[in-house]
């Protein structure tokens, strides 16, 4: 059975307008720039397999960088770059304990959990 296609038909300068003040009604971040710029440190720093790794750690147990660069067997100067990346996209924090810095989670990350469709 073969369906047929019919043709986009381009919306109007108007009509674009209004996605664009619907989406910031449902997206709100989208009405301040440095709240804008924030959301998408926040994306940017989970977009990479390792940070990704550093943050399922996080989740199971805070650790200083000596304990991540075992775990990952990189070298120490990668995670940093890693770490540095998800601090300021506001997903880690760290903070000294002794002559270690001990990284942790800033939020519960809920989206990154296990879900049936995986």
């Amino acid at each position: 059975m073969v369906t047929e296609q019919r043709a986009w038909n381009i919306r109007t300068d108007e009509e674009i307008k209004q996605f664009i003040a619907r989406s910031k009604e449902k997206l709100t971040f989208l009405r301040n720039n440095e709240s804008l710029e924030k959301k998408a440190e926040l994306f940017k720093s989970l977009g990479d397999a390792t940070r990704l790794k550093i943050v399922g750690m996080l989740l199971i147990s805070d650790l200083c960088m000596c304990e991540i660069v075992s775990g990952l067997q990189l070298p120490q100067s990668t995670i940093s770059h890693h770490l540095k990346i998800l601090e300021r996209g506001g997903v880690i924090h760290s903070r000294k304990d002794g002559k270690f810095t001990v990284y942790t989670l800033s939020t519960p990350l809920n989206c990154l959990s296990t879900t049936p469709h995986e």
